[in-house]
């Protein structure tokens, strides 16, 4: 892709994508806004109860609180009762479920709960609306090629993320055939699936919105060796880029940043990451009897032998 039509995405914008998916990814959030658009912004709120039966009178008052904190939502109160009317933000949010459909109808299975595009925008959006899944999938994406959890967990990811929580979400993302683990045990290597590779347009489209509705994330939580990845979207000067390595052969949609660690220092954490491996291979649990030593050779004493 040409360098003018990309955007270095950072760490704390991944953290701000990530905001963005709390936002609209919750349950219903879309199926509201959809409702909302279609009956030109405003409905009072007895009639959109009408239109979401399957939600019972709290969970919807619920909902569009959250909604109107967000800014997704305004709430006014008349003589025939409150109404609610889509902010700009909450309309541009619909712009944004098309990319996610899109990649949710080609790369999930059909919805568990819920008909038509909307449930599969919402479980696309529930599948990444989770700590740290956009900061993950970006980290894997820079890499370029299947890597180690070690190899990203102190240069990419949020500063004192906690190796078991890593662990946790690579499960969950390999589960949602985002990741793939190749190897063997105590060697496994991540890295992201062709599905995995698809939500660049996606994360496009999120990117977007986000920059227009949400203040930049706090880097506060970011470690100061910082390395980004690119995601398409027309936004702030993009600093010179590095050639990124592809999965599989297929030219990864992500790139790597010319802020990204140097050979040497990838060469550092990857030999670091193999002796921990090789301590933890040793450590293995075994019923055989442990070796004992051979006892000590007698001395013999002249003395009293000639006693004897």
């Amino acid at each position: 892709m040409p360098a003018s039509t990309s955007v270095v995405l950072t760490r704390p914008q991944a953290q701000r994508l990530q905001n963005a998916l709390s936002i609209l990814g919750p349950q219903n959030t879309i199926s509201v806004l959809r409702r909302l658009k279609r009956s030109g912004d405003t409905l009072p709120v007895t009639e959109l109860a009408e239109q979401t039966p399957w939600m019972s009178e709290g969970q919807l008052a619920s909902r569009l609180a959250a909604m109107e904190e967000d800014g997704l939502l305004t709430r006014s109160s008349g003589a025939a009762g409150t109404a609610v009317t889509l902010t700009r933000a909450g309309r541009e949010a619909l712009f944004v479920q098309i990319p996610f459909t899109q990649w949710a109808s080609a790369h999930q299975q059909a919805p568990q709960t819920g008909t038509g595009l909307g449930a599969y925008t919402e479980q696309a959006l529930a599948t990444l609306n989770r700590t740290h899944s956009v900061a993950t999938i970006m980290a894997l994406a820079a890499e370029g090629e299947p890597v180690y959890p070690s190899e990203i967990l102190d240069t990419t990811l949020p500063a004192g993320m906690h190796p078991g929580n890593l662990y946790q979400r690579l499960a969950q993302l390999q589960e949602a055939g985002i990741v793939e683990r190749t190897g063997t045990a105590r060697n496994y290597l991540y890295g992201l699936t062709p599905a995995g590779q698809a939500l660049s347009e996606p994360l496009k489209a999120l990117t977007k919105w986000a920059q227009r509705h949400l203040p930049p994330a706090d880097r506060s939580s970011w470690p100061a060796h910082s390395t980004s990845t690119r995601v398409h979207a027309p936004a702030e000067p993009a600093p010179r880029a590095v050639p990124a390595r592809s999965v599989a052969g297929t030219p990864a949609p992500f790139h790597a940043a010319a802020v990204s660690p140097s050979p040497a220092e990838r060469a550092s954490v990857r030999a670091q990451a193999a002796s921990l491996r090789s301590v933890a291979a040793a450590l293995v649990f075994s019923h055989e009897p442990a070796p004992q030593p051979a006892p000590p050779t007698p001395v013999a004493n002249s003395t009293a032998a000639q006693r004897r």
